[in-house]
């Protein structure tokens, strides 16, 4: 099969065929369904710090896990633990596409963004796909140099279940705007939001599943956390140009 055909064939596996906003593209430079053997691969790292308020867990190894096809990231309250991988890799511009099911546990955050920097200062850049738990809610947001454009989509008004069933979700990062599009259960991408900023810096590409501390503003995001456990399943991660 020649790359070409190669990559037609995974364009209409992941639905970007014919699709608006995530389009496309003609060079795939990144693909993980995590069907390999072993371990995550010499293209991810694991997570196993700290971050701080308003994260309430550490994140670990241990909570890190892959089966058939399916990278799993948990979080339990009565570990304190948590998780996150990122890619060892920076990205620039490109359209983004995780296949994946969100924790439906209220005070957590199930993920798929790019980052770079330290949080809320000068050096914090960031695209973010953020799942609030227990709710219909997806937190979309841009940092630029510290500043943050965050707007919420409540998937509920577009018939939308995140926790229903793995499903596809995007962002395409251009160099005057970002466009975040989910896949209805029709197979169609749907535009939610359309930002006319960008950042400019090269991000790593991350994915986590967390629970807030409880205190002061994580209380407001990601909401009060009871302990319970959960995970997060990404089923594939793909990047274009």
């Amino acid at each position: 099969m020649t790359v070409k055909k190669k990559f037609a064939a995974l364009a209409c596996l992941l639905g970007l065929s014919g699709g608006a906003g995530v389009q496309a593209q003609s060079t795939q430079v990144f693909y993980d369904d995590f069907s390999s053997k072993g371990g995550l691969g010499n293209a991810w790292d694991i997570a196993t710090w700290v971050n701080g308020h308003p994260f309430g867990c550490t994140f670990s190894d241990q909570d890190v896990s892959k089966n058939k096809g399916v990278l799993r990231l948990s979080f339990s309250g009565s570990s304190g633990k948590c998780a996150e991988v990122r890619t060892r890799q920076y990205w620039q511009y490109g359209s983004y596409v995780v296949d994946m099911k969100p924790a439906n546990v209220r005070g957590t955050i199930s993920s798929f963004f790019l980052y770079d920097g330290v949080a809320r200062t000068r050096s914090h850049h960031e695209i973010d796909i953020e799942f609030i738990g227990g709710t219909s809610l997806l937190h979309t947001n841009v940092w630029i140099a510290g500043v943050q454009y965050p707007r919420d989509i409540d998937l509920a008004t577009l018939g939308i279940d995140p926790y229903q069933r793995s499903r596809k979700y995007g962002f395409t990062w251009q160099p005057d705007a970002v466009v975040w599009n989910v896949m209805n259960d029709a197979g169609q991408w749907i535009e939610v939001r359309r930002e006319p900023i960008s950042p400019a810096v090269p991000m790593k590409l991350m994915m986590n599943a967390w629970y807030g501390d409880n205190l002061d503003s994580a209380l407001y995001f990601p909401g009060y956390y009871d302990g319970t456990s959960g995970k997060a399943e990404y089923s594939s991660v793909w990047i274009g140009k």
